[in-house]
């Protein structure tokens, strides 16, 4: 009998010892969700293509040049962020953000903002294409439409892990640094 309640306490523990410890994420954990792999055109009109990270850990953000507000503050929080990342951290991690008002973030727009603004990352765009308009809807963005403007618009800040899965999102523009730095580190280090 009390070989039989020493095997049943071993069949519920021993699983429990093997799985996965789940993750703890202080934006919305997305549950290693597949995304779109886009290939776009960065900000010196050369092809840029989600997959030429794979392997790395990737933020992307979703901004255009003509928003003085939320998008400033979300590239100014990745500038910081990736300030405050440590030179081996900095080889892990990549920055990369898609324009949502293509009809105006041409290449050269996107290289003189970038360059005034001193962000250091691949800034993309493309013009009317279907990859654009795809990476839009894969990835729930609503694109800048000067006639259909939105006072607010929230634009998703993503953390994809090094196998190109997503893992979490910040929706909101004004989230803590020291709390996406905490995801970020912790999508780096299980990647």
């Amino acid at each position: 009998m009390q070989v039989r309640v020493l095997l049943a306490c071993l069949l519920l523990l021993i699983p429990g010892c093997f799985s996965e410890e789940s993750l703890d994420f202080n934006g919305k954990d997305i549950d290693e969700m597949n995304v779109y792999k886009f290939t776009l055109s960065d900000q010196n009109q050369s092809t840029y293509s989600l997959t030429d990270d794979d392997g790395k850990v990737v933020v992307l953000a979703f901004v255009y040049t003509r928003c003085d507000d939320v998008c400033l503050l979300i590239s100014q929080n990745l500038k910081e962020i990736k300030s405050q990342l440590s030179e081996d951290e900095l080889q892990q991690v990549s920055f990369i953000s898609v324009t949502i008002d293509w009809r105006h973030d041409s290449p050269e727009v996107l290289r003189n903002w970038s360059s005034e603004m001193g962000y250091d990352w691949p800034h993309l765009t493309d013009w009317n294409s279907d990859q654009i308009k795809n990476t839009y809807s894969e990835y729930d963005i609503v694109p800048y439409d000067e006639e259909e403007y939105q006072d607010i618009h929230l634009q998703p800040v993503y953390i994809l892990d090094s196998n190109l899965k997503g893992r979490v999102v910040w929706s909101e523009y004004d989230w803590p640094i020291d709390l996406f730095m905490e995801d970020l580190r912790t999508v780096i280090e299980v990647s």
